[in-house]
């Protein structure tokens, strides 16, 4: 597979949970699904459907706030005001891995060019942010089983047979991400993932063997990368 590292950050960030209502709460960091909708936006393709895979580091602290925000409610008479509570990211910044041989040198091409036919945006349309191109890799191989694997992206919790913690390191759990995005709004599987809340590496005996459904452990150049 052709590979494509390129990095996005901004203020804000809102990846909302579909399964929150009163409370818009989002996930704490980018979802596979957003990291290829914004790819589909920086090759201005609609309805972007691809089996390439993606991945990503956290480069700033995962952070959240809830702020309550009035919203313009609809209603058949007059208009009014809606308080609604919203969970945002703050500051977020993200390396993204991304890996494939339908799209991924295209995107590195658009990248390098710092082109984008739609506007990118990290989950909402006010979190707007600008893609940098970090570097193409020619060749990015699934990695041979091995006994103990250190990566700096998140790491899917299907991939782990068990962690291999380590002191001064914060490990949390995010459940619910939309694993496959299969066009027309429809959606398949979801993924959990295990990540270190600063962006620290994760080190951990992985499960044997991977299902490729579940995703992928591969050589990304010089680095280890968990790729769904």
């Amino acid at each position: 597979m052709k590979g494509v590292v390129f990095d996005v950050k901004a203020d804000l960030a809102f990846f909302r949970r579909p399964d929150t209502t009163n409370t818009q709460l989002t996930y704490p960091f980018m979802t596979p699904t957003a990291i290829k909708g914004l790819a589909g936006a920086i090759l201005g393709i609609e309805d972007f459907v691809t089996n390439d895979r993606v991945g990503l580091a956290l480069l700033n602290p995962v952070r959240t706030v809830a702020q309550q925000m009035s919203m313009l409610g609809k209603d058949s008479g007059s208009t009014f005001n809606r308080p609604t509570t919203i969970e945002l990211v703050v500051s977020p910044a993200y390396r993204i891995y991304y890996a494939g041989d339908d799209k991924a040198e295209q995107l590195a091409q658009y990248l390098k060019e710092g082109k984008a036919i739609c506007h990118t945006y990290l989950g909402s349309a006010f979190a707007l942010t600008k893609p940098v191109f970090v570097r193409e890799v020619e060749d990015v191989s699934v990695l041979p089983v091995e006994s103990e694997i250190e990566t700096s992206t998140v790491v899917p919790t299907r991939f782990i047979e068990s962690i291999v913690p380590e002191p001064g390191k914060y490990y949390s759990r995010a459940g619910g991400f939309m694993h496959r995005y299969l066009g027309g709004r429809v959606f398949e599987r979801s993924v959990d993932y295990l990540y270190e809340r600063f962006g620290r590496s994760i080190r951990f005996i992985p499960r044997r063997p991977i299902d490729p459904e579940d995703g992928l452990i591969c050589r990304f150049g010089e680095e280890i990368v968990c790729l769904v």
